[in-house]
Parts: structure tokens; C-alpha cells; sequence
């Protein structure tokens, strides 16, 4: 009779959803674009079967999310159920919200009881960076680029490093950098084809599900009512959404024939596989510090979640409607807008709030009527955005009945005993199997230890082989090398070889072309100086100069003796040969070194200007260092001859200035006085009252005769006019030819 009630009552509502309209909520369109992640999918088949379950334990099923393809109409109709209050999607009778628990046995990855993603840091640690990726410090800074708001590495980059350690068997290394791209792009998306900081820093932590959990809420959140696109990761919200649904039946039947927002509005909580994976779920994050739900922290915001509306999905039981602190919204903000906050719900995820079956229950997926009314007013003041549809399936009763007959009680009983024996013999049966099993399972230790033993030791060698076999592969590659190396040096050394040869030849022709050169010189200066030389005077005049300049130099004083050296030149035509010359210059040259008591030096740089030319000859051995010394030896020596020629011409020009004063002088005496031929006798007394008249005649001087003489522009001191007149010691006397001429032509010597 109950049942013909609840028959009547349905049919009653489903004629009054036919004749009466029934109001729905405002829908939105929004978009889900992703990035073309066929060359990301295809760096993913790189990964080798049997490194498929390493790569899994280490980073989570991320592959599997890679490889999701998403139907966007699935989820344009899911998020037209959003609740924004409830933090959740309520359909007819029922509410779904994605919770820690599904996301973590999706992907694989555990949750870490510990402080999630807060924010990324202000600097950039390159170094922690380089690490996680494997990578060079210096590959990352030159690759880390700004793409708007944010930072990170670009994906081509991270494609290309990747295929090379994929090339190079560097599987470890592969598989770290084939997890951060799918982080970047997948995720954790924020800019086309850019892996950001804030993913890298969530790589870095390995703890992701949080964060996920955080981004998909608050992109659903944030564009409710609005529309557009939602940015979160679509593959893992595509995912949890279809494990909820029915895989067979109706439901699947009938994909080609209804529209998505039929198929969904014809579900009720009946058709929902609640526990489908989630069975073993046992602990539940119920808060978080002084909250009474869970805050999260995503990318960009944080939103808190009420874990309490998705019991059912874990497998407990919805007993009634939850109390309103524990699905009241605590946390809904941008990170930058409050940072003192999001510092708050840091400090608050140090003191995790589980709750286990002791509390929560014993698993059974299933809701009271308390729980059902309330989602069913809540419905009546949220709206639905789909017409209602007509179950798929057969639904149960909606409500059981209060009594049953007696006959079916004595029948239940009777099935229960006959259950309860049959479960003890189950029982029995199972601990004899379980015995049995542990055994076998014993046996089969013994047996695979031994043959465990076996292997390891085989296993051993053939690791020691190989590693044995690499050893000798590198030191053989390395040795390649090396001769390759060595092989290109001896090519640069023969070059190098060839080249100084080449230069060696060209020098030693310079050489010889260059002492060719120097020595036709040498020969044209020794012609030439012998062209200058001139026999030897008669003795006889040699004797007379030699005397008339020991007399002149009796006359000069000693601040004066550069006079000598005037006089000393007078008769300098007279000679042919220059020797004579030289040799008197040198002579009163040194007499006046003595008297200024200056050093032999000044004589000597003027000795070997014309008596020597370096006859020594260079060292024969034909050697690049006594070629050059040679060299420098001999322009050297040419150098210390023209400097010499210099400094005697400069002095041959003072004293031939000299001469014309004292020719100028002579030819003054001459006029006033004319010659007078007496002279006292030899050996005689010199009458003191005649030395101002006295006047030179023949071999004789007087001092008036020196009066007007200038040395440099100075004259001679008064008492050289005093002084007495000697006679100059005559020697073997022979007639003196008047060289007056040639006595003041030493401005026209040759050399000059």
C-alpha cells in the first residue's frame, strides 16, 4: 500500500513539472583553453616501460593527466551547478565537491601534512633551481626570461634540454625535467608555452595537491556568474568529475541521443558511484588551526573548501546538515591584496585537523533523510539551471516501510542463522587457505632467497663486468683523445717549425745583405780616408811647431789654455798629413786636461775619430745570437765614429774662428810695426824695457802680439802682455817657407 502511495505521489510530481514551469537559475558560458601539448605528450613517450612505474613513485601519475583529452561540455555543465556559498556543486537530491583526498589518489601523490605553497620568493635561487632540474646554474640564469607578471623558463628551452638527456639514456635527469614541464603547463598553467616560478617552486616542494585543490576553486570561484575562461587544471577537474559518474547504463547509453545537461539532470544520488576508488580513504583534513574547514593557497588566491559536504564521496555516512561554521566562508582573498593573512593561514596549516572512521563512522556511502531535506531546500532557494528530467534507471523507495509481516521476520531470521553457519565455515575455510598460504609463502622465501643469492652474485658480475667493460671503453676514448690532441700539437709544431725556418732563411739573407752593405761602406770610408792623407812634413818643420807650442804654452795660463789649442792649428795647412796634426792637438789637449785636472775621457772619444777604424772582425759562427751581436757591434761602432767626427768638427770650428782673430791680429801688428831684424843673442838677457815693443820675428814672440787675442770672447789676462819674451829652442833651423796662406785656410780642410 506504501509503495502504491509513493507511485502516485511521483506520478503527481512529474504531472505538475509537465503543466507547471518551474523557475531556474542564470547560466554562464564560460571557455577552457589550453595549450597544444602534442610536443610535451610526445617528450612523455620517451619514457621506457620499465622506468614508466619509477617515474610514477617518484613524481605521481602526472603522465595520465598529460594524456587526458578534456570535452569541454562535461565540464560547461558542471560548473553551471556551482554553489558559491556551500563552496560546492548541488544537483537534485545530492552535492559534489572535489576534495585533498580524490586529487591525491588521483595523481598518486601523498599529501604532506606541512605548511603548502605560500608564495614564490622575492630572489631567485638559481642554485635551488639548477638542482631540482638538473641542470647547469649558468643554463638557468641565461634562460630565466619575464613573461608578463611573472617568471620562468620558456618551454622550448625546457623541450630541447629534455630530448637531449632522453638521447644521452640520462633517464633520471629526463624524468626531473619532463615533471616540471608538465607543473608548468598542465598543472599549473599561467602564460602559453612558459613554465612560471611559482610551478618550479611547487616542483621543488613536492607537495602539489593543496595547491591544485586551491587553483581550481578559486578559478571556478572567481569567474562564477562572470563567465570566460577558467584557468586551473582542467585534465585533473575533467577527471575527478567522470569518476563520479556512471560508467554503464543508461546513462552511457543514451550519450548520442541526449543533450550533457539531460543526461546530468536525470541522476540522482542513486546513480552516483561514491566510492568507486575512494574505499580506502580512512583520515580526512576536516580543518586547519582555528578554522573549522580547510583554507587553501593557490598561485594566485586563497579560498577555503568544506570538506564536511563530501563525506559521501569518501565513503562515510551524511548523517544531517551540517552546522554553519563548518561550511561558512572563512577565506576568500588575492595573496598580494593580504599578505598578513595568507601568513595566518600558513601558521594555521602547522596544526592539521584529521578525523578517522572513529568519528566519522563506519564506511557506508549513504545519506539520511535529514541530510536530503535540507540539500532539497536548498535547492528550492538556490534553483537548478536545467529543466528536471525523468530518472534514466529504476529508483528505489524513496522511504522503506515502518513494519513488516511476521512470516517475512521468521523467514529473515531463519536466512540469517543459515548466513551466519555458512560465514563460520567461510571462516574455517579461510584460515585453513590462510595457513596453507603462509607455507607456501614460507617455501617460496626459501626458494627465492637461494635463488635470490644466485642472482645477486650473478647480477654482481655481470655489474662488475660492465663496469669493468665501461672502464676500459672511457680509457680507451679517453686515450682517442689524447692522440688526437697530441697529433694536432705536432702538426703546430712542425708548422710553427716550418715558419721559423722560413724567417730564420729570410734574416740570414737580411744578414748578409746587410754586412755586404756596411762592408762596401767600410771600404768607401777607409778609400776616402786614405784619399785625405798626406805625406809627412820635413822633420824640420814638425821640430819648429813642436817648439812654438811648448813656447805658447809657456805664455798661457792654465784658465786660458784653449788658446794653445788655437795656435796650435795655425800651421795646419802647412801638413799633408793630418797625423801631424792630430798629434799635435792631442799633445796640448793633454797638457790642458792636466791643468783643469780633468779625466782622460774627453781626450779619448777624440782620439779614434781619425786614427782607428774597428779592424776586429765578428764572431764566424753562424748562430741567430752572434749574428746579431755582430750586428750591434758593428753599429755601435759606427755610431761612436760619427758622434766623434761631430764633436772634432764643432772643435775645429772654435779654433778656426780663432785663427781669423789671430790672423786679423797679426796683420794689425804687422802695420804698426814692421819687421825689425835684430835680435839679442842667443842664450842672452832680454831687456825688460823693450817687452811692450817687442814684435815677432821669425821663430820669436812677443807678449803685445797676444794682447788683443779673445778666447771665447775673452781676453787674454794683462799679465800674458808682461811676460817675458823667450826664445823658442831651435832645432836643426832650416829655411821657413812663408805658409801664411794656408797658416788661415782651415775653414777650407777637406774633411770639413
Amino acid at each position: 500500500m506504501h509503495i502504491i502511495s509513493q507511485v502516485h505521489s511521483r506520478a503527481c510530481l512529474l504531472i505538475e513539472m509537465a503543466t507547471v514551469p518551474e523557475p531556474k537559475r542564470k547560466t554562464c558560458s564560460y571557455s577552457f583553453h589550453r595549450e597544444p601539448l602534442t610536443s610535451l605528450i610526445e617528450l612523455g613517450s620517451f619514457v621506457p616501460d620499465d622506468r614508466l612505474k619509477n617515474f610514477v613513485g617518484q613524481y605521481g601519475d602526472i603522465l595520465t593527466v598529460l594524456k587526458t583529452v578534456v570535452d569541454p561540455v562535461p565540464l560547461q555543465t558542471l560548473l553551471q551547478f556551482y554553489d558559491p556559498e556551500l563552496r560546492c556543486f548541488t544537483f537534485q537530491d545530492y552535492q559534489l565537491a572535489p576534495t585533498l583526498e580524490e586529487y591525491s589518489i588521483l595523481l598518486s601523490i601523498p599529501i604532506q601534512h606541512q605548511i603548502p605553497f605560500l608564495d614564490v620568493p622575492k630572489e631567485v635561487d638559481f642554485r635551488l633551481i639548477a638542482r631540482a632540474l638538473r641542470m647547469n646554474v649558468k643554463e638557468v640564469g641565461e634562460n630565466w626570461k619575464p613573461c608578463g607578471e611573472v617568471v620562468g623558463l620558456p618551454l622550448k628551452f625546457l623541450l630541447r634540454v629534455a630530448r637531449d638527456e632522453a638521447e644521452k639514456g640520462n633517464w633520471e635527469v629526463f624524468h626531473a625535467q619532463l615533471a616540471t614541464m608538465i607543473y608548468g603547463i598542465v598543472l599549473f598553467p599561467s602564460m602559453p608555452n612558459f613554465v612560471d616560478h611559482a610551478a618550479i617552486s611547487i616542483f621543488i616542494g613536492r607537495n602539489p595537491v593543496p595547491t591544485l585543490l586551491a587553483d581550481t576553486y578559486y578559478a571556478i570561484h572567481s569567474r562564477h556568474g562572470k563567465g570566460g575562461a577558467i584557468r586551473c587544471c582542467l585534465p585533473l577537474l575533467f577527471k575527478w568529475f567522470m569518476s563520479l559518474l556512471p560508467a554503464s547504463g543508461p546513462f552511457v547509453d543514451t550519450q548520442s541521443t541526449l543533450k550533457w545537461t539531460q543526461r546530468v539532470m536525470s541522476l540522482t544520488s542513486y546513480d552516483i558511484r561514491w566510492q568507486s576508488y575512494r574505499i580506502d580513504v580512512k583520515d580526512v583534513i576536516m580543518s586547519c588551526g582555528g578554522f573549522r574547514n580547510v583554507p587553501l593557497i593557490g598561485t594566485r588566491g586563497c579560498i577555503n573548501y568544506n570538506p564536511v559536504l563530501s563525506l559521501r564521496q569518501l565513503g562515510f555516512v551524511m548523517k544531517g546538515r551540517p552546522l554553519e561554521a563548518e561550511v561558512a566562508e572563512s577565506v576568500y582573498f588575492e595573496k598580494k591584496d593580504d599578505p598578513a593573512r595568507l601568513e595566518q593561514i600558513g601558521r594555521a596549516w602547522k596544526s592539521i585537523g584529521v578525523k578517522d572512521g572513529s568519528v566519522l563512522g563506519k564506511k557506508f556511502a549513504i545519506a539520511m533523510p535529514d541530510y536530503t531535506d535540507w540539500v532539497k531546500k536548498r535547492v528550492e532557494t538556490l534553483l537548478l539551471p536545467y529543466d528536471r528530467m525523468e530518472p534514466l534507471q529504476e529508483q528505489p523507495p524513496l522511504v522503506l516501510a515502518d513494519s513488516v509481516p511476521a512470516e517475512h521476520y521468521k523467514q529473515a531470521l531463519m536466512e540469517n542463522r543459515r548466513l551466519r553457519e555458512k560465514e563460520q565455515d567461510t571462516q574455517m575455510e579461510l584460515y585453513k587457505a590462510k595457513a596453507d598460504k603462509l607455507h607456501l609463502a614460507h617455501q617460496l622465501r626459501e626458494v627465492q632467497g637461494e635463488d635470490a643469492s644466485r642472482a645477486r652474485s650473478k647480477k654482481r658480475s655481470y655489474e662488475e663486468m660492465e663496469s669493468m667493460l665501461d672502464a676500459e671503453h672511457r680509457e680507451c676514448l679517453r686515450l682517442q683523445r689524447a692522440e688526437v690532441n697530441y697529433q694536432k700539437k705536432i702538426r703546430d709544431l712542425e708548422k710553427q717549425l716550418k715558419d721559423k725556418d722560413t724567417q730564420l732563411k729570410k734574416e740570414m739573407e737580411l744578414r748578409q745583405k746587410s754586412e755586404d752593405h756596411l762592408g762596401g761602406e767600410v771600404l768607401e770610408l777607409r778609400r776616402q780616408l786614405k784619399e785625405k792623407i798626406t805625406p809627412l812634413p820635413d822633420c824640420s818643420e814638425c821640430s819648429l811647431l813642436i817648439d812654438q807650442c811648448h813656447y805658447l804654452k809657456t805664455l798661457i795660463p792654465e784658465d786660458h789654455i784653449l788658446l794653445t789649442l788655437v795656435v796650435c792649428f795655425l800651421p795646419l795647412r802647412m801638413y799633408k798629413d793630418v797625423s801631424i796634426s792630430l798629434y799635435l792637438f792631442c799633445s796640448l789637449v793633454a797638457a790642458g786636461c792636466h791643468l783643469f785636472r780633468c779625466s782622460w775621457s774627453w781626450l779619448l772619444t777624440l782620439v779614434p775619430v781619425l786614427g782607428r777604424i774597428a779592424d776586429q772582425r765578428p764572431h764566424r759562427y753562424s748562430t741567430r745570437l752572434n749574428q746579431q751581436r755582430s750586428m750591434d757591434q758593428f753599429q755601435a761602432e759606427l755610431a761612436e765614429m760619427k758622434a766623434s767626427m761631430a764633436q772634432f768638427m764643432n772643435m775645429m770650428q772654435g779654433v778656426a774662428q780663432g785663427q781669423e782673430e789671430l790672423r786679423a791680429m797679426v796683420q794689425r801688428q804687422e802695420a804698426a810695426n814692421p819687421p825689425i831684424n835684430h835680435a839679442p843673442p842667443e842664450g842672452g838677457p832680454v831687456n825688460d824695457n823693450n817687452v811692450a815693443a817687442a814684435v815677432p820675428n821669425n821663430n820669436y814672440v812677443v807678449g803685445d802680439e797676444l794682447g788683443g787675442i779673445r778666447i771665447n770672447g775673452q781676453p787674454i789676462v794683462p799679465d800674458a802682455a808682461n811676460a817675458r819674451v823667450v826664445r823658442a829652442p831651435a832645432r836643426n833651423p832650416a829655411t821657413i817657407v812663408d805658409r801664411q796662406e794656408d797658416m788661415f785656410s782651415l775653414l777650407k780642410f777637406p774633411w770639413f
